[in-house]
């Protein structure tokens, strides 16, 4: 569903962005942040009575002038400055990926790997054998203890991990703020949560065979038969209905104290003995720990009677479908598109494909952040404009 975002214009805080100038010496080709105006009483609708209506007096004049975009799914003022962002880091990742003396170790990372992800024609050729390795080691999978070391590999190699069997990562103790502790949290879902799974009414089960009909596409774009997709989309909904239900829902977890279990590696061990955690620990690189939070303890100890019950042969599968599903952006043309089909338009509402380079910029911003950031900065806060703004 497309939704525009709150507005406020008059509460907008843009002030880093909007005067944003460009450093003396800097030539029109290099990119520019675009100026906007802190308070821009334009972006109100006067004629509407604030008592009656306080949104529209804020923000019914911007909304007539900004609809939302088609490869957007909500849109509101600092959407609109995201995307201009989003083409000033393009020019900085344009300039970056050029072949030059003067690109140093970082911008030369930012700008190969932009520049990979911008030659569509080598996309295309590879198609899905840029996870063939992977694909190799989910079909070589022969039992339920090989399942563990192939989780813990998919997890940390798959752009997807949160969606293969459960969430895992670090939290804040909720007993000592100045802690930072394991936290092992339910997921394995291909939907955005249990409700998709479990409510009864029209537009959920029409939702559920909608994303039926996705995991047999994946399947026969992965090369199985017609009816060899179908038969497998149906394991995977048959697992993942399974996890779902037990699944605390979103009401239950905006209760903090409902997701506190503390336990050690012990615990969680017995808890859930069919799935080597000490194993998974280790394969992941986590430091030691003595102590661990287990957000949903009903959905692991479902997790362990899953994986007794369930066939190898049924979680080759389950991993197959979410390693292809998850590394679908990132592939050749079909899987892009049925991918872009299934989550952002049927589930969320855009109406068109965001253009390649918009893609790729954010993929460098999500997976080499940090390095971007450092270009980001120099080119934005020069010391020339830190001294000026010193000044201020």
């Amino acid at each position: 569903m497309r939704k525009y975002v709150f507005c406020f214009s008059f509460l907008t805080i843009i002030f880093a962005f909007a005067n944003a100038q460009a450093p003396k010496g800097q030539t029109s080709s290099e990119p520019v942040l675009p100026y906007s105006p802190s308070l821009d009483v334009s972006s109100m609708d006067k004629t509407v009575d604030p008592c009656v209506d306080l949104y529209r007096y804020s923000c019914g004049g911007w909304q007539k002038k900004n609809p939302i975009p088609p490869d957007q799914t909500s849109w509101s003022v600092y959407g609109k400055l995201y995307q201009d962002n989003l083409v000033f880091l393009r020019g900085m990742l344009e300039e970056a990926a050029q072949p030059s003396a003067d690109r140093n170790a970082v911008t030369q990372k930012i700008g190969d790997f932009y520049a990979a992800c911008m030659d569509e024609g080598a996309v295309e050729k590879r198609g899905i054998s840029a996870i063939q390795q992977d694909l190799v080691a989910i079909g070589s999978l022969k039992s339920a203890k090989e399942i563990t070391p192939l989780v813990a590999h998919l997890q940390m190699a798959s752009t997807g991990y949160s969606k293969t069997m459960f969430n895992a990562g670090s939290t804040q103790d909720p007993d000592n703020s100045e802690q930072v502790i394991a936290d092992l949290d339910q997921g394995g879902l291909g939907m955005p949560d249990r409700d998709y799974y479990t409510k009864d009414d029209a537009k959920s089960k029409e939702t559920r065979e909608r994303y039926l009909q996705h995991v047999q596409k994946v399947f026969e774009l992965s090369g199985d038969s017609v009816a060899a997709a179908k038969t497998n989309a149906e394991t995977v909904m048959r697992i993942e209905t399974a996890l779902a239900k037990a699944s605390l829902t979103r009401v239950e977890r905006r209760d903090p104290h409902k997701l506190v279990h503390k336990m050690k590696l012990a615990d969680l061990t017995h808890l859930a003995p069919d799935f080597d955690w000490a194993v998974y620990y280790r394969e992941m690189q986590y430091p030691e720990f003595a102590i661990l939070n287990v957000d949903a303890p009903e959905f692991v100890k479902e997790l362990n009677k899953l994986l007794a019950s369930e066939s190898v042969d049924s979680w080759r599968t389950y991993l197959r479908f979410h390693l292809v599903d998850s590394s679908s952006p990132y592939l050749s043309t079909p899987f892009v598109q049925e991918n872009f089909e299934f989550y952002r338009k049927y589930l969320r509402g855009a109406k068109e494909q965001q253009p390649r380079w918009k893609r790729c910029v954010q993929y460098v911003d999500k997976d080499l952040s940090e390095a971007l950031g450092q270009v980001y900065v120099a080119k934005v806060f020069s010391p020339e404009l830190r001294r000026a703004r010193s000044t201020w």
